[in-house]
């Protein structure tokens, strides 16, 4: 109570001063003058106070310094000092507070998708001055320290199942601009908490390269993945039987129907669909691989006639990862036989990117997922765990 006490004694002293030292201000000089006046009237209290606790120190004159509204240099102020230098005003971390949370609201509109022309034409409709693009586009440089310290960073030892894929964004290389693959990958822990494990990009996706990011999965700690569930990009086995030996890969099951599907004429599509809805539907506990190719014999019976070609899909050295589903608990399985769960992450990036057209260097693409994957991932992953995982075990 005391301490209100005397911030109020301060103020009233202050403005009774300004009132008797000014005729007309101003809104900024006002500004300017009322906080210079505290600032002084805080170094006598401050000098008081040490005086009567038997401690000396004396008024040192005034140093300029800048401060930022809207980070832009606005004020240049004469800040009290004491000889000592132990003089700290109060009155100038609240201007450093209000400096931060601009920066604050800019990071936030930044991550929730605004472009950085949009900020800076809201901010200036808002608070009437004008922040730079590229003031903007400095600040989200600091997503890259957050990243590259994640980058380096610990994993977990085991992962229940891991969902990978990847998502095509325009991005800058030199001096044209592509559309790029993006690889992410999360994983199921132990204790049924989602994490992100890979967010890299490439001009294209190839198993090579999912090899190479499964490999430094090792580097930081994994050893052992229970399942991997990925579209049906072709080598991925053989990377992932390399790289965790011990792993089961399921490939999506969407990925494999739409794949036949478009081969199909439009006028079949539909009936297709519908049938190899059917061979895939496997999730009673009664359901057996056994009973699994029995249905795409059926099919393919169905077909032939129109497609004669239609068995080379279901090659029983590949068609069987699209059934390793079929291992696990029936409670399980449809979490796991398709790449829905990684897909709607993907729905959220392309939200979070809509707006940003392109973006000028990959690393500012990463930067800029990572915060966007990592605030869903505090909101969301850590937060609600998939308990059904409980249930991802070979029968």
């Amino acid at each position: 109570m005391s301490t209100k006490i005397e911030s109020h004694k301060i103020l009233s002293t202050s403005i009774l001063n300004l009132r008797a030292s000014c005729v007309s201000f101003s809104l900024d000089e006002f500004l300017l003058h009322t906080v210079e006046t505290l600032m002084e009237l805080e170094r006598d209290e401050y000098l008081t106070s040490l005086k009567s606790s038997g401690f000396n120190d004396k008024a040192n004159g005034f140093y300029n310094r800048n401060f930022k509204s809207l980070l832009q240099s606005h004020l240049r102020i004469n800040i009290p000092r004491t000889r000592k230098g132990e003089f700290n005003p109060a009155t100038i971390e609240l201007i450093k507070a209000n400096s931060n949370q601009v920066q604050e609201l800019v990071l936030s509109l930044y991550k929730k998708g605004m472009t950085s022309r949009d900020i800076s034409d809201l901010l200036e409709e808002i608070f009437c001055e004008k922040i730079s693009k590229s003031t903007i586009s400095n600040l989200a440089k600091s997503f890259h320290e957050v990243r590259e310290a994640w980058n380096n960073s610990s994993l977990e030892e085991e992962y229940l199942a891991v969902f990978c894929d990847a998502i095509y964004i325009t991005v800058r290389r030199g001096d044209s601009y592509a559309k790029e693959a993006v690889y992410i990958s999360y994983g199921v822990r132990t204790d049924y908490k989602r994490e992100l494990l890979i967010l890299e990009s490439c001009p294209h996706e190839s198993a090579s390269v999912w090899g190479e990011y499964l490999a430094n999965l090792k580097n930081r700690g994994v050893k052992k993945i229970g399942l991997f569930i990925a579209d049906g990009l072709v080598g991925f086995e053989d990377q992932v039987m390399t790289i965790f030996p011990g792993a089961n890969l399921q490939k999506c099951v969407v990925h494999k129907m739409r794949n036949i599907t478009k081969h199909a004429r439009k006028q079949d599509r539909k009936q297709m669909n519908e049938d190899l809805k059917h061979v895939f539907d496997n999730f009673e506990s009664t359901s057996t691989k056994e009973n699994a190719y029995q249905k795409v014999e059926i099919f393919c019976q169905n077909w032939q006639r129109k497609y004669p070609r239609i068995k080379q899909y279901f090659r029983s050295d590949d068609f069987d990862y699209y059934l390793t589903y079929i291992k696990y608990d029936h409670k399980i399985r449809r979490c796991i036989y398709t790449t829905n769960s990684i897909e709607s992450l993907n729905a959220k990036i392309k939200k979070a990117t809509r707006n940003k057209l392109s973006f000028e260097k990959t690393n500012y693409l990463l930067d800029y997922l990572f915060v966007v994957i990592n605030e869903y991932q505090n909101n969301n992953w850590m937060v609600f765990p998939v308990s059904i995982f409980k249930c991802c075990k070979l029968k």
